[in-house]
């Protein structure tokens, strides 16, 4: 058996707007170590903040390394999945990273859950943040674009706001249907950036 895990915010938001489907959102799992209490970079840029918390989310000298740059190079991120996998594989779980932004395939069905949880902390940070990056440059309200989205290939009315998708997303009922195309479309790349 086959697990699809995907790693983000982004993530979170199209697994539970797609309840059903097999993926799984991992958020960072550094919740097993303490908050880091030295001192933090000035992080400056649009994702300024969330720099700032993945930083205190870890003590992890690797991260820290990698986030104090105030970026995340194709470099950075391809050491840190080799990492992933290669901590996967030593427990049982062969596992590919197949995407940009934390996606996953483990072969190993539910059993490789605990393995994961086990060997993700510094992949799920990295991947997160790089992923929400990559979705969303400028750090634009997830709500509006996802509904900007939404408008522009007719999935809802122009009169649909950002505050009734929020509301949609609490709720989990919606004024069309999860399973179409282009509203997965546009939760996963509102921006249209992934050239998919």
């Amino acid at each position: 058996m086959r697990v699809f895990v995907i790693v983000g915010a982004a993530a979170t938001i199209v697994v539970a707007a797609l309840g059903g489907c097999a993926s799984a959102g991992h958020p960072s799992s550094g919740a097993s170590s303490p908050a880091f209490q030295g001192p933090v970079p000035s992080f400056t840029g649009p994702w300024a903040s969330e720099f700032e918390q993945a930083y205190r989310s870890t003590n992890s000298d690797a991260v820290h390394e990698i986030l104090a740059k105030g970026s995340i190079t194709d470099r950075d991120y391809a050491e840190v999945s080799a990492e992933y996998e290669r901590c996967m594989a030593n427990k049982g779980f062969p596992t590919r990273v197949t995407g940009p932004g934390g996606e996953a395939e483990i072969d190993g069905g539910e059993d490789s859950l605990k393995a994961d949880e086990a060997c993700n902390g510094d992949f799920a940070i990295i991947a997160s943040l790089r992923g929400s990056i990559l979705r969303n440059p400028q750090n634009l309200d997830e709500n509006e674009i996802v509904v900007a989205c939404l408008v522009a290939n007719g999935v809802v009315p122009q009169s649909y706001t950002a505050k009734e998708y929020e509301s949609n997303l609490e709720s989990q009922t919606f004024p069309f249907s999860i399973d179409d195309a282009e509203f997965t479309r546009c939760a996963r790349d509102p921006l249209g950036l992934s050239g998919d």
